[in-house]
């Protein structure tokens, strides 16, 4: 039970990760647009 917690939590982080990189990508391209 555990360890499949762990590998659930892991991957939440990974994605929370991903989303802000891709919403600090989306604001760059918004700052470099104008």
């Amino acid at each position: 039970l555990y360890r499949r917690l762990s590998k659930d939590y892991e991957r939440s982080t990974k994605s929370a990760e991903t989303m802000i990189q891709i919403t600090m990508i989306h604001i760059m391209l918004k700052k470099l647009s104008k």
